[in-house]
């Protein structure tokens, strides 16, 4: 199935989704109805050792299955997947449940009369055993992602995380897959925009002491802020796997694993905004697409209040919004969201599907922007990371009236009512949109 899922999203999401619907089926739907298979047989075969006292039985049976269910996930979440890996975990499951059931037909096959004549079943299942063995694939990665001129230069596995990440020498270009989506792409237009996350706060707000980035990724947006020398920057990511991964990107980060002034934190962002004790001149959010389950808590009403908790005064706070999968009556809910705590709030557009919206104390007019855009030519790697000032200037896509209008009055996101539904691409058109309302 994973050789033809091209004619699945090639088309459109529902494909797509169609697509991931029919291999779950595949892999599932035989395992879970040999396993509905087995439960009454094995609640007949306990009755028959309690002399038909079918309560008994049934206890027994269903606490022996709920230990042996709770002692297997926690041995392979906690122990088999660390060691072996999902695909080595994997393996080894379905290797030893094709053991159990061969000895279970081999001794079966000798209980009854012509034993030899039975053993052929047995012999039969050692067959596909072995075959099974010989014939599973030899990449540690499946999926599209196998054509010869790629590579896949890191690989781990974590207990809810997996990350491979890809190098195209040929278009020089790096991609990570965070269980199976693609983030941290390095094209041009995604490189923009990780370096205008990192750039623009530190930029807009100078003399900062203190740095957050929640979501560190790959580390290009930390290390761009990096490069500003601000001496404290906490770094958080959920994800351990992708803090080790951030060595692949060394070249796009500038080595920023390695810089005395970042502090590494593996943790949920929201549970760090309410444990640190500190307060930030620079707040800066870098989650994956809102609809994906780890990210969608950091687009809410009670996120942002927390953030702004945790800026002092004269603090400002950046947050990367995708608006690709998204429709736009969501990414206006989600600007809307974030305007009702931080009302001088500002929006980018650094082409493709990439916006950035920024919250300032006070305020940012057209002198703040000339400021900016200065500042930017004075400093030799901002001005080359971000293409100078003429560039920069191009991103500008909504003041703080503009912004207002283009979102409207209407409801905010809360925690207890949050859902995003990725939906077919309307890129371009919320991109017409925003140049619609720039233009009033």
């Amino acid at each position: 199935l994973v050789a033809y899922e091209d004619l699945f999203v090639a088309y459109s999401l529902s494909r797509a989704i169609l697509f991931e619907f029919l291999l779950a089926v595949f892999v599932l739907l035989p395992p879970t109805c040999l396993m509905g298979y087995l439960w009454p047989i094995v609640q007949h075969l306990a009755a028959a050792d309690t002399d038909g006292n079918l309560g008994v039985s049934t206890g027994r049976v269903n606490a022996v299955n709920t230990l042996g269910a709770v002692a297997g996930v926690l041995a392979t979440t906690f122990g088999l997947i660390p060691t072996a890996g999902l695909q080595g975990s994997l393996f080894l499951l379905a290797t030893g449940s094709l053991l159990l059931g061969l000895a279970a037909l081999v001794g079966f096959s000798l209980r009854v009369a012509d034993p030899v004549r039975n053993l052929r079943w047995p012999a039969a299942a050692a067959i596909l055993l072995l075959a099974g063995f010989v014939l599973r694939p030899p990449a540690v990665y499946l999926g599209f992602r196998q054509d010869p001129g790629e590579f896949m230069a890191f690989y781990a596995e974590g207990v809810d995380t997996t990350v491979a990440v890809f190098d195209v020498p040929a278009n020089n270009i790096k991609v990570s897959f965070v269980n199976g989506r693609i983030e941290v792409p390095t094209d041009e237009i995604s490189m923009q925009a990780f370096r205008a996350l990192g750039h623009l706060p530190p930029l807009v707000r100078e003399g900062a002491q203190r740095a957050l980035m929640l979501s560190f990724g790959n580390g290009i947006a930390t290390g761009s802020l990096d490069g500003h020398g601000i001496p404290r920057v906490d770094a958080v990511d959920l994800s351990r796997e992708m803090l080790e991964a951030a060595e692949v990107y060394w070249e796009e980060n500038h080595n920023v694993l390695h810089s005395p002034r970042v502090s590494l934190h593996v943790e949920d962002g929201r549970n760090f905004l309410l444990r640190t004790p500190h307060r930030y001149d620079i707040i800066t959010a870098d989650a994956t697409h809102p609809a994906n389950t780890s990210s969608w808590a950091l687009f809410t009403h009670e996120f942002y209040e927390s953030v702004a908790n945790r800026l002092v005064p004269d603090g400002v706070f950046f947050q990367w919004l995708p608006f690709h999968s998204m429709s736009e009556e969501d990414f206006r809910l989600i600007l809307r969201t974030f305007r009702t705590t931080f009302p001088h709030t500002v929006l980018w557009y650094t082409g493709g599907s990439h916006s950035i919206v920024m919250a300032t104390p006070e305020p940012f007019g057209d002198a703040d922007l000339q400021a900016l855009l200065a500042r930017i030519d004075d400093m030799p790697r901002a001005r080359k990371d971000l293409g100078g000032s003429t560039a920069v200037a191009a991103h500008f896509a909504l003041d703080a009236e503009q912004l207002a209008a283009y979102v409207g009055e209407g409801g905010i996101v809360r925690d207890r009512q949050v859902f995003f539904a990725p939906v077919a691409d309307r890129v371009f058109e919320i991109a017409e949109s925003l140049a619609d309302a720039g233009s009033r």
